[in-house]
């Protein structure tokens, strides 16, 4: 009942004198013993009356409720009896993952399946000290492990102790970016009803470690975002990104090649691509096993991006699945690059890459090829070359059927 009025009478306020504001923290670290939750929701009215009370330390200064005070506030007005009660002891643990984090990136591995999950930081997180990391890493470890996870005990282990204390004490007051991050870490799992322990482990035993320094870049290029944009313009918007990661994705639904925070599945060939438009950058080695894919799954259309490599034998079933007039890819220095410290690729100059829409469907793919034009050679001549360049066209893709199959400029 005092906490819900002295929160009333602050909320009617815009400024206080400090000494209100320290004697409802009182309150809220007095109800740490009943409400599991009050260590979340104090720190920044903490952080408001340090500045409050200045360099003479007066308590009867008057300070501005910062945005941050005002909500934890608010909180406490609309929850403080819902959440009146806590566990005397906490659940036993079911699950159990180790993380850690290095500058290049982070790793974890669930110790009960051995699966395992990493990433590169983008430039911004890479920024951030080695603590901060660390932490990062366990909540990019509880996102991609356990999404679908509710009502359990998740026990993590770190061989950083300043993670572990934020982890085990809902945040902490010496870092402000840490505690923010605790958090929203813990709303994460509260949402889930998950409750989450840290423990040390020595960083000899942290078989985390390796996921967190060693990275294939083989499948983290990302095509110019400009030229994404063009694409979709030319073809059509896709809603999905089948061969894509945390940084590299192209639309807000991706798949990445092993779970990552905000993924919609991992491992692309492992799920149905029916009912999607998928816009697909594979690995070039894999293209024959996308096509089958396409085939075997019946997807209406599809862009896809490759090299122009007629000898390949995935070539000529390719071919047979295209439904638009291929465009070639501007040979940009920085068509393709790391997402992660925005590095182009060394064959971007003379690589030939390619997009054109492909499908699972032989009404679509029927419906293009009436609108081919006939050749003006007849069957078993020898294909015509021409120096000319057919109006809206750079050259000769391909034939099928003994119809040709013009290239097609990219839509500014």
């Amino acid at each position: 009942n005092k906490i819900l009025l002295k929160a009333k009478q602050l909320l009617q306020k815009r400024i206080v004198v400090v000494r209100e504001l320290a004697s409802f923290i009182g309150l809220i670290i007095n109800a740490f013993y009943a409400v599991f939750e009050a260590p979340l929701h104090y720190r920044g009215m903490e952080r408001n009356k340090l500045k409050g009370l200045g360099m003479n330390m007066d308590f009867d200064n008057e300070v501005p409720l910062s945005q941050e005070s005002i909500q934890e506030i608010r909180w406490w007005f609309a929850n403080v009896r819902s959440k009146n009660g806590k566990r005397i002891r906490p659940m036993k643990a079911v699950k159990h993952c180790r993380t850690d984090a290095s500058f290049q990136g982070w790793g974890s591995i669930d110790l009960d399946t051995n699966e395992y999950t990493q990433g590169r930081w983008n430039l911004l997180e890479s920024g951030h000290s080695i603590n901060y990391l660390e932490l990062l890493a366990v909540f990019y470890a509880l996102q991609s492990l356990y999404e679908n996870t509710w009502g359990v005990h998740i026990e993590v282990e770190s061989d950083n102790q300043s993670c572990i204390k934020y982890i085990n004490d809902l945040g902490g007051m010496l870092s402000e970016e840490m505690d923010l991050l605790a958090k929203e870490i813990w709303q994460w799992c509260l949402h889930r009803e998950i409750f989450i322990s840290a423990s040390y482990c020595p960083g000899t035993l942290n078989t985390a470690d390796f996921y967190s320094r060693n990275f294939s870049d083989s499948t983290e290029w990302m095509l110019k975002r400009e030229i994404f944009v063009r694409l979709c313009k030319h073809f059509f918007m896709p809603d999905i990104d089948l061969f894509a990661s945390r940084l590299n994705k192209q639309t807000e639904v991706f798949v990445t090649w092993f779970p990552e925070p905000g993924a919609f599945y991992s491992n692309a060939f492992s799920m149905s691509w029916y009912g999607y438009k998928p816009y697909i950058f594979p690995p070039f080695s894999l293209i024959g096993k996308v096509i089958n894919k396409v085939v075997e799954d019946q997807v209406e259309k599809a862009i896809l991006i490759f090299p122009y490599w007629k000898s390949q034998p995935w070539f000529p079933r390719l071919i047979d699945i295209i439904c638009s007039f291929p465009v070639r890819l501007p040979r940009h220095k920085d068509l393709l690059v790391l997402p992660h410290n925005y590095s182009f690729h060394p064959l971007c100059r003379s690589m030939r890459l390619v997009a054109v829409t492909i499908s699972g469907r032989h009404s679509l793919v029927r419906e293009f090829r009436n609108r081919l034009p006939n050749l003006s050679s007849a069957p078993g001549d020898q294909e015509p070359e021409s120096s000319i360049e057919p109006p809206g066209s750079s050259g000769l893709f391909g034939t099928v059927s003994g119809l040709p199959i013009h290239f097609k400029r990219l839509k500014l």
